[in-house]
């Protein structure tokens, strides 16, 4: 064993540590939760069925912590969803308190805020194995994710991203048992500065492969208040509805 290498392993052992996938990089280039701004206000739309019905949220977002979902249809103004790290509270006027949520909790049609919204996948998952793959769009990689923690909602996602580009092509998002729960689909990125899926289609498994077509209209770049994520104090949110999306 040449004497380099014999360092960089007696140095890990001592961390008690591991070298790193040889795709970890790619993954970080890649990862769904990476794209686009840390502090955001967006607009989105989700058309589900019956009927094809469409309702446009509203998403404040800091960091990847906190996350505040504005409903925006006129039947359901006045009501939130806010996500406070691995917790989540519906807000409405007609409930004297926030009413906490399963993390599981699906927006219209199938689609969970993580599907939705991108958690960081290089954080929240370490890679188990990779794959590569020739297809008519060209080189892809197939990674096996394995969540870090037990309380992830889902335990295993299997993303796959253009060797190319380096942007997802699709994710499936796997149950603790092993049964794929949810896919994600990512159709059209827009071309600007600030990189971002466009459009996605999001399939829940569970409910009879339940469609959901979400399309990002606006994403706004910019520092997000504090008090808009407060659980004791709500006169920020409520100063949100004299305003226009």
């Amino acid at each position: 064993m040449p004497a380099w290498t014999f360092v960089t392993v007696i140095a890990l052992a001592l961390l008690g540590g591991q070298a790193p996938h040889p795709d970890a990089a790619l993954l970080r280039r890649g990862d769904i939760g990476a794209f686009g701004p840390e502090s955001f206000r967006a607009t989105l739309a989700l058309t589900a069925p019956p009927g094809l019905e469409r309702h446009e949220i509203e998403v404040w977002r800091s960091g990847h912590a906190k996350t505040l979902v504005r409903m925006l249809d006129p039947k359901e103004r006045g009501k939130f969803l806010l996500r406070l790290g691995d917790q989540m509270w519906f807000i409405s006027p007609s409930a004297k308190k926030p009413v906490k949520l399963n993390p599981s909790y699906r927006l219209y049609g199938g689609a969970t805020l993580d599907e939705v919204l991108g958690v960081r996948l290089s954080d929240a998952y370490d890679i188990e194995s990779t794959e590569r793959q020739e297809s008519p769009a060209g080189l892809l990689v197939v990674f096996i994710l394995q969540a870090r923690r037990p309380q992830q909602l889902f335990q295993q996602v299997r993303y796959v991203l253009s060797a190319a580009t380096a942007r997802p092509i699709s994710a499936t998002y796997r149950l603790r048992s092993g049964k794929d729960a949810t896919t994600v689909d990512f159709l059209e990125w827009n071309q600007g500065k600030a990189s971002h899926a466009r459009k996605l289609v999001v399939r829940d498994l569970l409910r009879k492969g339940t469609v959901t077509e979400i399309e990002v209209l606006t994403v706004d770049p910019r520092t997000v208040p504090d008090d808009l994520f407060r659980l004791d104090d709500g006169s920020a949110r409520r100063a949100l509805e004299s305003t226009k999306p």
